[in-house]
């Protein structure tokens, strides 16, 4: 079947990037034809950035910004543009009512990651409640996210997501907590299922991983919150000896190819993480790691995964238990899969 995948823009979120191609290559392995659904900001904020940059050329300083000057991304296109097969940008509602037609697509899947959350679904209108695609193209999600605890939406709003949901084959969400709430606010019965990232085996992700980059024994930072709230913890680390290597989201400069971040996880001693794909990559890779929150929130969703797992999350894990719990799982949501494409 021809599937179209919504989920967020690959840009510079490793979690996000390596959800979006697990569901891919799972969906390849089962026999489908994937593509993603290259949903972008709408054109006239394209628009702004094309008369921003004209300005610039034009030597008008307010508009220089230092951030315009670094390419985070240039070491992770590359992964993106390998590995998955996409649509063309699209920037409008219009394009979007118009892509299953172009793409001869059959079904939709929203999914994973944080899609649902209000701040940034928000700006997409509903599209990802798929309210672009036509009845004759069956619609579903898998393991998609609220993102936080509390339901965001307003009173209108949740009447229009509960008349889109209603038209789905399958409703499947990440969290428990979003099982709640979907029950409470829009009175659908949903399901938990696993994070894409956990449908393949860690052979899957040694395939596509760099060799080792670090020879010595070495502790990995993940972060994606202010680097300022974790800066005490590695010092105290280094005070001790340890080697610290660190990965901080938010800084203004080339971030690591996707091949090298898998290498540095696959490799550590131990890892110290805020992101949720960090814990999830860390029990791929069957590495002892530790988390801490930052300032967004949003640490259910981590609590959510260790439980389904049986996990303490800074706690010592036994991969074997994990081992046996998460074919459990994994084989309920694949079996998900395959009876919603059915």
């Amino acid at each position: 079947m021809r599937i179209g995948i919504l989920t967020h823009p690959q840009a510079i979120n490793y979690g996000g990037i390596l959800q979006c191609y697990a569901l891919y290559t799972q969906l390849l392995k089962m026999g489908h034809e994937p593509i993603v659904i290259r949903r972008e900001a709408d054109r006239k904020l394209f628009l702004w950035e094309w008369v921003r940059t004209l300005l610039k050329v034009l030597h008008f300083p307010r508009y220089y910004t230092h951030n315009n000057e670094v390419d985070k991304a240039i070491n992770i296109r590359p992964f993106v543009e390998k590995y998955l097969n996409r649509t063309i940008p699209i920037s409008s509602q219009r394009q979007m009512l118009c892509v299953c037609r172009k793409y001869n697509l059959e079904v939709v899947i929203v999914g994973s990651d944080q899609v649902w959350r209000r701040d940034y679904a928000k700006n997409f209108g509903y599209n990802y409640f798929l309210d672009f695609v036509p009845s004759s193209v069956k619609k579903l999600s898998y393991a998609a996210s609220f993102g936080l605890s509390e339901w965001q939406y307003n009173r209108q709003e949740t009447e229009r997501i509960k008349k889109l949901l209603l038209k789905y084959s399958g409703v499947s969400v990440r969290e428990s907590e979003a099982v709640g709430l979907l029950k409470n606010n829009v009175q659908i019965d949903a399901r938990q299922d696993v994070d894409p990232t956990l449908l393949l085996d860690n052979y899957d992700y040694s395939e596509i991983t760099s060799h080792r980059l670090i020879n010595e024994d070495y502790i990995f930072v993940y972060w994606l919150g202010k680097k300022e709230k974790i800066i005490q913890k590695i010092n105290s680390m280094e005070k001790k000896g340890k080697r610290v290597i660190t990965v901080f989201l938010q800084d203004e400069k080339e971030q690591v190819p996707v091949e090298d971040w898998l290498s540095y996880v696959k490799y550590a001693s131990f890892i110290v993480t805020d992101s949720f794909h960090g814990c999830l990559f860390s029990i791929i890779f069957k590495r002892q790691f530790e988390v801490l929150e930052n300032d967004s929130g949003g640490k259910g969703r981590i609590v959510s995964v260790c439980e389904m797992l049986g996990i303490d999350p800074n706690g010592h894990k036994d991969y074997s238990f994990v081992e046996q719990r998460l074919s459990i799982v994994k084989r309920q949501s694949l079996n998900y899969l395959i009876n919603s494409l059915s």
